[in-house]
């Protein structure tokens, strides 16, 4: 029904960390990163698309993945472009092959010794600074979602002893089309964290990372078909295996399995409509470039 909020290894990414997997290309001046990637599962799913029986229909996915990541003292970018390719059951408009749709995310970090002179913290986090950015989507089915959507608020860096925890507090507000009913869709601003982390370690000689992200959206109005929106839960865990190290090139080339959950997805109401809910488990990997 709505465009697909994807690989958001986005969430609270706008700080000046590297993403999870990404080699730093590090100078005085600061890091920047490119990644292309792939993911692939049969298990996503998609509001108000059902199969036979009458319920969410499995779908089948291939996604294309873009991601540049780069910072310095003063803050941080994050561009992550899906190009998510969905088999028959989520159909294009024409009906004559599975829908296309590019999805696009934009974080930027303000540090705080950059907007401040100095940097904030307490307790277990270990600095406070401020996210702001977009999403933009299109995709060719009936609905024909354009997603627009801003963000802005402050992100928490915790203090851990490897890798990176985060997490961004933010007021989120959202613009889209519903071709069903052929007019825009304004919804109210809301809520919202988005929050990531990866933990390395190794499998003997074999460098491993547990990464993901879990991002919470609150209740956004009603949609143009009149419903309640509800809170949005999407959670990505996934286990990422450093393969070029075993042929003398460290952090180019990962490769593992993910598992998503979208609980109520898009703020659709999953007691409402068939596929508000998904369980997939995908295959994924990344070239650092």
């Amino acid at each position: 029904m709505v465009a697909t909020r994807t690989g958001l290894v986005v969430a609270a990414l706008a700080g000046c960390a590297l993403a999870p997997g990404l080699p730093a290309h590090a100078t005085e001046s600061g890091f920047n990163d490119v990644a292309l990637g792939f993911r692939y599962g049969t298990g996503f799913s998609e509001p108000g698309v059902v199969d036979s029986s009458g319920t969410g229909a499995d779908i089948g996915k291939r996604i294309v993945n873009f991601t540049w990541v780069g910072g310095s003292a003063s803050g941080s970018n994050l561009l992550v472009v899906d190009a998510l390719f969905s088999d028959h059951a989520d159909p294009s408009a024409s009906g004559s092959r599975g829908a296309h749709e590019v999805y696009l995310i934009y974080r930027h970090g303000f540090a705080s010794t950059a907007l401040f002179g100095r940097s904030f913290g307490f307790g277990p986090v270990r600095s406070v600074d401020l996210s702001a950015g977009f999403d933009l989507n299109t995709k060719d089915t009936a609905y024909a979602p354009r997603k627009r959507m801003l963000v802005a608020g402050p992100q928490l860096q915790f203090d851990v002893p490897k890798g990176y925890l985060k997490a961004a507090l933010l007021v989120a507000r959202e613009w889209d089309h519903n071709g069903i009913v052929g007019r825009a869709e304004n919804f109210r601003a809301t809520w919202a964290m988005e929050s990531s982390w990866m933990a390395p370690f190794a499998l003997g000689t074999l460098p491993v990372q547990f990464e993901g992200y879990l991002n919470v959206y609150g209740p956004k109005g009603r949609n143009d078909f009149g419903q309640a929106t509800r809170t949005e839960v999407l959670l990505h865990p996934r286990l990422m295996f450093d393969v070029g190290s075993t042929w003398g090139h460290p952090r180019r080339l990962w490769v593992g399995v993910g598992y998503e959950y979208w609980h109520n997805k898009f703020g659709v109401d999953h007691q409402i409509t068939p596929g508000a809910v998904q369980n997939a488990w995908m295959l994924e990997g990344a070239w650092h470039l």
